[in-house]
């Protein structure tokens, strides 16, 4: 069984989540990006399920040339992300696994991302690229 922490049980637990979120968004468009894994790891103690903070959490990792770490955020984004909101994480998992040379399943994630969704073009390039084993290119 999971163990819980206290944060999760604050009365405002849900605006301390989402105050430590807001801080990590602006460490991360200042391009801060340790201070900004800090925050969102705040962030999910107060709320361990949010998918945004895991893949906000991810995207930082990312940044930071941490492609397996990157991969974990994802993967966790993927299991709370509504099943209509999932496409950023699936985009971004693919891409973590094609930075780890996992050509193979990165496919299958990036093939997995909708038509619809505005990193559609960016996910077959990335495909493309990745059935080619070239890593130069990436989106």
């Amino acid at each position: 069984m999971k163990q819980r922490n206290e944060k999760e049980f604050e009365p405002n637990a849900s605006v301390l989540n989402h105050n430590a979120y807001k801080i990590g968004c602006d460490y991360y468009n200042k391009g801060r990006y340790k201070n900004a894994v800090k925050a969102f790891n705040e962030s999910l103690e107060y709320w361990p399920e949010d998918p945004e903070a895991w893949l906000a959490l991810g995207n930082c990792y990312d940044k930071l040339n941490s492609p397996v770490k990157a991969e974990e955020c994802f993967r966790k984004s993927l299991i709370f992300a509504p099943f209509n909101n999932r496409n950023d994480a699936l985009f971004n998992l693919g891409n973590s696994l094609f930075d780890q040379e996992k050509f193979v399943e990165a496919i299958e994630y990036y093939a997995k991302v909708s038509a619809q969704s505005s990193v559609y073009s960016a996910a077959q390039l990335n495909m493309e690229l990745a059935r080619d084993g070239d890593s130069s290119k990436k989106s």
